[in-house]
């Protein structure tokens, strides 16, 4: 779920990127609680080979944490990019834009910076059913030990199952048994602290896709 709020954050330089890259005169950066995305637009590239997403907690070390390959060469239209830092934590980060052209020259935007007001401590990685066992394997991420709590609803909000996981930095995989469930629609939350992600599964005897988690 994301913040109702969007961050406008102003690339103060863009314009005196290299020629062959024009863009366009500000991001947008988006808090989710998953994590932020950063947006931006051109309006001219030749020869742009790709951009590089930094990041820097302090302002000072900036690491590459991503690329965005270019869409190609335009005149005097719009290319519209974005990119989901996923390992954003809550509080201040900065990013800036790297051009890259093929022939290696390279020049920086300006310094965006993005203040994430929620917590994004743990997300689901991977979730596999087996029908024919009643179960639902579930794999998660999380930056520190803590215990996490796991609750089945159904579609009234009703908690119908609840157990608690020791869970340590980094994946974690553990299995929920649904035998006892008639088939139907719940919902899976998994709770630390204030962070919540839920995400919906059918339980029925055709084959199922698994919807993409969200968080409150």
């Amino acid at each position: 779920m994301k913040n109702v709020a969007f961050l406008i954050v102003f690339l103060l330089s863009f314009g005196s990127l290299k020629a062959d890259c024009t863009f366009q005169s500000f991001v947008v950066g988006t808090e989710f609680s998953i994590g932020n995305l950063l947006e931006w637009s051109t309006t001219y590239e030749l020869n742009n080979q790709m951009f590089q997403v930094e990041k820097s907690l302090d302002n000072v070390e900036f690491s590459v944490i991503g690329t965005v390959e270019s869409l190609g060469d335009i005149d005097e239209e719009t290319q519209t990019y974005r990119f989901m830092d996923l390992d954003a934590r809550k509080g201040k980060a900065y990013y800036r834009i790297k051009q890259v052209d093929f022939s290696g020259d390279f020049s920086y935007s300006s310094t965006t910076i993005v203040d994430k007001l929620l917590e994004n401590n743990f997300m689901i990685t991977s979730i596999n059913s087996s029908l024919e066992r009643d179960i639902i394997d579930v794999t998660f991420d999380i930056i520190k030990d803590a215990v996490v709590t796991c609750q089945i609803k159904d579609v009234n909000g009703d908690v119908l199952s609840t157990q608690d996981i020791v869970a340590t930095a980094g994946l974690n995989d553990f299995v929920l048994e649904i035998d006892y469930l008639s088939n139907g629609i719940y919902h899976l939350e998994l709770v630390e602290g204030d962070e919540v992600e839920r995400l919906t599964f059918n339980k029925s005897r055709k084959e199922e896709k698994v919807p993409v988690a969200q968080k409150n």
